[in-house]
């Protein structure tokens, strides 16, 4: 088994203003229902945006495929319970748990020829055969999944002492803002180590020009270097 895929990866959709609502609208949705009307009005708002918009993205082609009817189940089965149980540990720590297994598999994937990251790349930035199949794009991306894997786990221990220090809205905002900039962080490191770690392969100029071109696939315009 080698990391090519059998076809060229589908070109993802140009994030719209709708991606970036959706994005958010459940997280504003949780905060104001939460202090008004309770927990369980807070979930269920939650839960029926955030399937709803997995179902949007669906819609509009963008390469979630046979991943998407397990996230609205895992939403539906994570909201349901939560609601049940009336309990922010039940609702925040399924998510928390889930976070936490998926580091695990990452880190698993590591160990296997395919690991997670190897895999991945290619639907985010055009990466040729030769690339995917050199030792060096290989050993590359297997550090590149532990080392997330690592990270993912942090913000799990994070999660799971907030939630027990912090009010319910305050683990919301907290974790949010945590999370977003440990995400910028992690992903700008992965992209300055790639960039220098896949330099020898023969044929390889550099990630910022596969970027640019994977904007350039999206309709999106790349940044004027004559500015």
């Amino acid at each position: 088994m080698t990391d090519d895929t059998p076809c060229p990866p589908p070109t993802p959709s140009a994030p719209t203003r709708a991606d970036v609502f959706d994005q958010y609208m459940p997280i504003v949705l949780f905060l104001v229902l939460n202090s008004v009307g309770g927990l369980v009005w807070a979930i269920g708002a939650m839960t029926l945006w955030a399937v709803k918009a997995q179902i949007s993205r669906y819609r509009r082609g963008l390469p979630l495929g046979r991943v998407m009817p397990v996230v609205v189940v895992y939403l539906l089965i994570r909201g349901t319970l939560g609601i049940i149980y009336d309990s922010e540990e039940v609702y925040f720590g399924i998510g928390i748990s889930a976070k936490g297994l998926a580091a695990l598999a990452l880190l698993a994937s590591a160990a296997m020829r395919r690991n997670g990251v190897g895999y991945a790349l290619p639907f985010l930035v055009p990466i040729d055969r030769a690339t995917k199949s050199h030792p060096v794009y290989r050993s590359a991306t297997r550090r590149i999944s532990v080392a997330v894997s690592l990270i993912v786990l942090a913000s799990v221990g994070f999660d799971t002492w907030l939630l027990g220090h912090a009010s319910i809205n305050e683990f919301v905002l907290i974790r949010l803002g945590v999370n977003w900039g440990l995400s910028i962080l992690t992903l700008l490191m992965i992209g300055l180590y790639l960039d220098r770690r896949l330099r020898p392969i023969p044929g390889f100029g550099g990630l910022m020009p596969l970027l640019e071109r994977r904007m350039t696939d999206m309709g999106m315009r790349p940044p004027d270097k004559s500015a």
